[in-house]
């Protein structure tokens, strides 16, 4: 169980869309969204999924997360 969590907190920190994207994420990106991540998008593993995910709960994840995507164009 704790590597899925590692896993999913890993993938919380991948860029958010593109490649040009992942060249400007930062720590404070990866931070604002792991808590959102982990609750959010359990189960997924793949960046892609937890990106959608986060995208598609946009509306219920926290308000330092929305940010982040807003700030990638999502």
């Amino acid at each position: 169980m704790l590597h899925k969590i590692a896993l999913i907190l890993c993938v919380a920190a991948v860029p958010f869309a593109t490649a040009a994207v992942a060249d400007s994420h930062s720590t404070d990106d990866e931070t604002a969204c792991r808590r959102d991540a982990v609750h959010f998008c359990r189960g997924m593993s793949e960046d892609y999924q937890v990106r959608d995910c986060l995208v598609s709960q946009k509306l219920k994840i926290s308000h330092r997360c929305r940010t982040v995507l807003e700030s990638h164009g999502l």
